[in-house]
């Protein structure tokens, strides 16, 4: 009896356990069939041939040195306060952020302007420049033109850090070479070149590397003055600026012409009259100058 108790409690375990196990994938099913369709629209949504979003690795960062170029119209009695305010604050902010390569100016000219160059931190160099609008607009002028350009030196980094890094292995080779005995003296001459040849490359390979990264790691500002503002090129006042300007330009000419040639013929006139006056008084007869003597009955 006893027995037959623990074979149907068996009976009713095992078959409890099937029943669970059958409802468990009566329930999986149904959770299949009810994703089938939203991964159906997914697929479809999708753009054919379209990479899963985060596949594609990012590009990799280029090697690029940036120059910029602006032009500026002012008027001539702010065009130099301009250009001074603007060599100054580069100077005041330091070496590590700003040094000024060039500049010249002629405000006294016909066509009178200048130009700064400057270079410095990347980060500087933008903030600056974002200013040169207004400071153009402050001084009563405008700024004409903003020029960007980059030169990708990545190629030429890569080739200098390689050609670098393959010539010091070379020399390192042969240095143990050297450090062996044996050899004649005629070939330890040829490695001694051979050493100085190669550390004469890796030098020149270094000084190229370091003045591409000193270009990448800097940014070359260079800033055009001109004259302009209220007599800008669209002004309508601009034609007869210029021509009060040329008609000014060429009675300077004129006088400083006239004054040069009366340097020139001056000299030659007085020496000329001189002579003249010689040659005349030496032909005249000999008692013209005399007294006539009177007659005496």
């Amino acid at each position: 009896m006893r027995k037959a108790l623990m074979l149907a409690a068996a009976s009713l375990l095992v078959l409890g356990a099937c029943q669970e196990a059958e409802r468990t994938a009566q329930a999986g099913d149904a959770e299949k069939a009810a994703s089938a369709p939203a991964a159906a629209d997914a697929a479809s949504s999708r753009t054919p041939g379209a990479a899963p979003v985060g596949a594609a690795p990012p590009a990799p960062i280029a090697k690029i040195a940036y120059a910029f170029s602006y032009v500026m119209s002012v008027p001539r009695d702010r065009g130099a306060e301009l250009m001074s305010r603007h060599e100054l604050a580069c100077a005041s902010a330091g070496a590590g952020y700003c040094q000024v390569v060039s500049a010249r100016a002629d405000w006294t000219a016909r066509e009178p302007g200048g130009r700064l160059e400057l270079r410095g931190q990347p980060d500087w160099i933008n903030r600056f420049r974002s200013q040169l609008a207004l400071d153009a607009q402050n001084a009563g002028g405008r700024l004409d033109s903003a020029v960007t350009e980059g030169e990708d030196v990545t190629g030429g980094l890569d080739s200098a850090r390689t050609g670098a890094e393959t010539t010091a292995s070379l020399a390192e080779r042969i240095r143990d070479l050297q450090a062996r005995r044996g050899g004649t003296l005629e070939q330890r001459l040829e490695i001694e070149r051979q050493l100085a040849e190669l550390q004469r490359q890796h030098d020149a390979q270094q000084l190229e590397l370091r003045a591409l990264n000193d270009r990448v790691q800097s940014a070359r500002l260079t800033l055009d003055y001109r004259q302009g503002g209220v007599m800008a090129a669209d002004s309508p006042t601009r034609p007869v600026a210029r021509a009060l300007s040329d008609a000014f330009g060429l009675s300077m000419g004129m006088l400083a012409l006239l004054i040069t040639l009366g340097s020139v013929l001056l000299p030659v006139a007085v020496i000329g009259g001189a002579v003249w006056w010689g040659i005349v008084r030496r032909r005249s007869p000999a008692g013209l100058g005399a007294p006539t003597p009177a007659n005496s009955d």
